[in-house]
């Protein structure tokens, strides 16, 4: 029973080998066989949609990033595969060079999640660019202020600096979640009460493009919340967007509207809609990368709490173990032989240090 005992503990991804040895009292090279000898998980068959994406579990030279690949009606894990290349990101053109070569008779998704996020990184990149200028003013000016006072001088930034740091969420975030009836508070930097309202007007003040650039932005998500369910009705809408884009006479929106462009097709397949079941309530929902988000992190803590894998077997055996919810044991666990590897290596010579403590006399 120690033995079924030890290899339930490992459904829990949060506890490491050492702590499950600990609780049983054996060692940990006993916890990690006897899990070996009872589970043996395979590769379960892809379903009508399956979301991927990588992790970084570094596993010495054998492995550096893993492939997740998951069942999006169910949320189960299908396999976690070595993947060998060296860099995967979002959004990458490989992706859908795999659904071309390996499914053709698949289509591929672009998670609008990612969309999102490559517009709303362009803004960031932006405002980045928008600090950087007004800090090398505020530079200039206290420079300025020491050579006429002849004396060093406290540095402190700029309202314009303050407002773009702390307040550039204002372009950012959805204007749909932003609360403008939250109550005005005391501003000691502009010495005066300030409501959502003033520190908008007062940062479009700063550069009158950022009021530009959030009406587009808005004007993606307001599409991408429109047509769920309905791509057919998505493409023309799409269209409309990247004719705004084209015609904003912002680099940065052109730009913007020829990735949309290349990955048109991707970006209007997100809006099909099909049944997944989540806990015991099953329903239509929009195809999205979003329950992977949450599954590829699980290896990333099981790496975390074990200080690092050094068998990319193990984890995948344990990752697969603990994230499908009926996880099968072997009936006939494995022979001893078949899960311990040992070497010709002896043991070097060492040496016990003695317990220091008080002589009982």
């Amino acid at each position: 029973m120690t033995d079924l005992l030890i290899v339930q503990s490992f459904k829990d991804a949060s506890l490491s080998a050492s702590q499950i040895a600990k609780r049983f009292h054996v060692s940990d090279t006993y916890a990690i066989y006897t899990f070996q000898r009872y589970v043996d998980m395979r590769r379960n068959p892809l379903t009508t949609a399956i979301c991927i994406d990588e992790v970084h579990l570094a596993i010495s030279k054998v492995c550096k990033y893993a492939l997740v690949i998951q069942d999006f009606a169910t949320g189960e894990p299908i396999d976690l595969v070595i993947n060998r290349r060296k860099e995967i990101t979002d959004m990458y053109r490989p992706y859908i060079n795999y659904v071309d070569s390996y499914f053709p008779n698949a289509i591929s998704v672009v998670d609008s999640f990612h969309v999102i996020k490559m517009i709303t990184g362009r803004l960031q990149a932006y405002l980045r660019r928008i600090l950087r200028n007004l800090h090398e003013k505020d530079e200039q000016r206290h420079a300025k202020l020491e050579q006429e006072f002849g004396r060093k001088i406290g540095f402190v930034h700029s309202r314009e600096y303050y407002l773009v740091k702390n307040f550039q969420w204002l372009i950012l975030k959805n204007r749909s979640e932003i609360k403008y009836s939250v109550k005005s508070h005391f501003d000691y930097k502009f010495n005066c009460f300030m409501s959502v309202y003033d520190y908008e007007h007062d940062l479009f003040k700063i550069d009158q493009n950022l009021a530009v650039f959030r009406d587009l932005k808005e004007m993606y998500i307001d599409f991408n919340n429109k047509y769920v369910g309905n791509p057919k009705e998505a493409r023309k809408g799409l269209d409309d967007i990247l004719l705004a884009y084209r015609n904003s006479g912002f680099k940065m929106f052109e730009e913007i509207a020829d990735t949309l462009d290349n990955y048109k097709e991707q970006i209007l397949n997100s809006f099909i809609m099909i049944e997944r079941t989540c806990r015991s309530d099953t329903r239509l929902r929009r195809l999205s990368n979003g329950p992977m988000e949450s599954l590829n992190r699980i290896p990333k803590d099981m790496k975390r709490h074990a200080r690092g894998y050094g068998n990319f077997e193990h984890i995948r055996n344990r990752f697969l173990f603990s994230q499908r919810k009926n996880a099968a044991i072997l009936a006939v666990p494995k022979p001893w032989k078949d899960v311990c590897f040992r070497t010709d290596n002896t043991r070097g010579p060492y040496k016990k240090h003695a317990v220091k403590g008080p002589k009982l006399r």
